[in-house]
Formats: C-alpha cells, sequence, structure tokens
C-alpha cells in the first residue's frame, strides 16, 4: 500500500469505528436534560441525580441538586447535556452535620442505586425536562 493509500483505510477503519460507538469526535449526540426532585412532596435541597446510560460504552452524566430541588446535568467531558437514550437513575441526598457526626440520609437508600431505585429517563435530542417525584 501506498501513504495515501493507508491514510484512506485509516480514516475508513475511524470513521466507521465512530459510527458504531455512537459518538463523533465530540462526543455522543446529547439531549439538554434539568428537572426538579421532590421527596414527601417538597422539593429535595440538596444531593446529586446520576444518569446511567443503558447503551454499553456511553459515559455517564450527573448534576448536583440546588436548594429548591432543581438541576441540570452535564456529561463529563462534553459539558451540558446527557447522551441520547434509555437510562437508569440514581439520587443519593444526604446532611453533613460536620466533624466527628454522622451523615443524615435525606432518601431511603433504594434511591442510591440505579439497579434498586426504579428511576429511569429517556432522553431525545433538544431539551428534556425531567422531574422526579419520591
Amino acid at each position: 500500500m501506498n501513504h495515501q493509500t493507508i491514510s484512506l483505510w485509516t480514516v475508513g477503519v475511524l470513521s466507521a469505528t465512530l459510527a458504531l460507538t455512537g459518538c463523533s469526535p465530540r462526543g455522543p449526540e446529547m439531549g439538554e436534560v434539568s428537572g426538579k426532585v421532590t421527596y414527601r412532596g417538597k422539593p429535595l435541597p440538596t444531593g446529586t441525580i446520576t444518569f446511567i446510560p443503558e447503551t454499553e460504552g456511553m459515559p455517564r452524566a450527573s448534576a448536583e441538586i440546588q436548594e429548591d430541588g432543581t438541576y441540570v446535568a452535564e456529561t463529563r467531558p462534553y459539558g451540558r447535556g446527557i447522551p441520547l437514550g434509555k437510562h437508569r437513575v440514581m439520587i443519593s441526598a444526604v446532611i453533613d452535620h460536620g466533624p466527628n457526626q454522622q451523615v443524615e440520609p435525606l432518601l431511603p437508600p433504594k434511591f442510591s442505586s440505579d439497579r434498586q431505585s426504579g428511576l429511569t429517563a429517556d432522553v431525545a435530542p433538544g431539551e428534556n425536562t425531567v422531574n422526579f417525584s419520591l
């Protein structure tokens, strides 16, 4: 093979690999996801929400829950948004009372597991509002 043939072959293999994994050089196709988390009818005032894609090889996304229960998810290193598709969701929230004190969980333990929480999200292109009433 000459140099030009090797270069074209390399570009073809890389393009096919990216197409099969669903990622472009800038990352996977994303949808913007925001929403509100409530527990027993009131906004959850703190915590972390994590989105675990059901598609193998796709990156996880997460968000810090704000005092009013709202969140805006992002996927590191790609920024704001979540890869398209179905996701299992887990939510963790504790109050830290300081040094030498135990942390106080705000939610039942099942919500801290994406396999036990029963929470899911289906992310589509564009803006997605995904609220969770726990």
